[in-house]
């Protein structure tokens, strides 16, 4: 059986304004033609989830 999750702490005070402020200035680091092979990957699951799919129903 599963562990219950637990909360997600709240931050407060200094932790709090250094993290917002980390929030606001983060960058992607993916270069380009890492979000290429991404996607490329991304659409052949999609297409074999459709590929599934028409087998299932036919």
């Amino acid at each position: 059986m599963a562990r219950p999750i637990r909360e997600t702490p709240i931050l407060f005070g200094e932790d709090g304004r250094r993290f917002e402020e980390k929030m606001r200035n983060a960058k992607c680091t993916v270069t380009p033609e890492q979000y290429a092979v991404m996607y490329s990957h991304y659409k052949s699951v999609l297409a074999a989830l459709e590929r599934g799919e028409a087998a299932r129903k036919a």
